[in-house]
């Protein structure tokens, strides 16, 4: 793997950078922690009641005042304008690739897996992308397949460096604690965290929902049926994720959220499979693309992290439409030593030996 400057283990949320930067991350940071409800440790949001949430459409108990509304977008807005470096391409990433053509690399082994990184021209990108891959070695063979992605301001290659999936994997792997399994790690960084909201058809959906997994069926030989996949993220990596879970409930048996978030008008896994307008009258979102069965749900974030607040208002907005989750929270922040320490309990919930096993709260 190519050398290159990665963020310090110590980071809150982006690598050190200029001065610039690190007011707005600052900024950012302090504009995102502010208002009520976000340094409280309740058991349930504040305020939050049955009348708080609309069936299907989860709506924040803080999602009233302006302030509230505008605190995740406006706080990706300022992150992003300090994080051009993120998108820097590597020199393999600069190599022409034409249409249809994928091009494999093995970059490492542990004891149990290989390593690869896969490189395929993406028609809904209109540029060629890349994911990794941790695929067991023979005699093991994988029938299904984990899409792991990465933070807004971090890169598939980090997955393994600050979070030590493979490690984790081929440990957990190498005690029988997890069947094996296919992981994909796809290059998941866009321009603009804005154009991804407001657009109803955001290109993560094709590349990370469609694209990439009939690669992996193909060279795997993974079927495409929903208990063979799951999916899941850090951060952005979550925000992704959740998105394509509901939208594609027909393609994922599980999904995972790590100090993620969600738009509060999103519909969640509506019961009737008709509802698949683009958006509902009340503003409510119901683009489903493929309607089916709502997946095992696993939620984690630190009580420490700016995003805390908005993740207990998911986890208690599902279960006030009748959609369990698996809510996991510790003391810590937006950080690699946080995410470290749910990397483990992740992978068992995806990958363990039964994972249609009714989940527990």
């Amino acid at each position: 793997m190519n050398a290159r400057t990665t963020p310090d283990k110590s980071r809150q949320i982006v690598p050190r950078r200029s001065k610039l930067t690190t007011r707005l991350v600052t900024a950012a940071v302090a504009f995102a922690s502010s208002g009520a409800g976000f340094s409280s440790l309740d058991a349930a949001p504040v305020g939050t009641t049955l009348a708080a949430y609309r069936t299907g459409v989860i709506v924040p108990a803080q999602r009233g005042t302006w302030v509230s509304r505008l605190r995740v977008p406006v706080t990706f807005a300022l992150l992003s304008m300090s994080s051009r470096n993120r998108l820097k391409m590597e020199a393999f990433e600069k190599a022409p690739l034409a249409p249809g053509q994928i091009e494999v690399m093995r970059l490492s082994e542990t004891r149990l897996l290989v390593v690869d990184r896969i490189r395929f021209w993406s028609e809904r990108m209109k540029q060629p992308r890349y994911f990794l891959v941790l695929a067991p070695k023979a005699p093991l063979r994988a029938e299904d397949a984990f899409i792991l992605n990465h933070g807004w301001f971090d890169r598939p290659e980090y997955m393994l460096q600050y979070l030590h999936v493979a490690d984790e994997y081929d440990a957990i792997l190498e005690r029988g604690e997890v069947r094996p399994v296919i992981v994909a790690i796809p290059d998941v960084r866009f321009e603009s965290m804005r154009r991804l909201r407001f657009d109803p058809d955001p290109p993560y959906l094709k590349l990370v929902a469609e694209e990439i997994p009939a690669i992996v069926s193909r060279r795997y030989g993974i079927a495409l049926d929903q208990d063979h996949w799951a999916i899941g993220g850090f951060s952005f990596g979550g925000y992704l994720s959740l998105d394509i879970g509901r939208r594609y409930p027909a393609r994922f048996a599980s999904v995972s959220v790590v100090s993620g978030f969600f738009d509060p008008k999103w519909t969640f896994w509506p019961a009737s499979s008709t509802q698949t307008g683009k958006v509902d009258a009340d503003g409510s979102d119901r683009n489903i693309v493929a309607p089916g069965t709502f997946p095992r749900l696993f939620l984690a974030c630190g009580t420490n992290d700016w995003l805390f607040a908005t993740m207990r208002s998911l986890h208690h907005g599902l279960e006030a439409i009748g959609i369990s989750t698996e809510w996991s929270n510790a003391p810590g922040g937006h950080t690699w030593k946080y995410w470290s320490s749910v990397v483990r309990p992740m992978l068992l919930f995806h990958l363990g030996h039964d994972p249609r096993e009714s989940s527990t709260r």
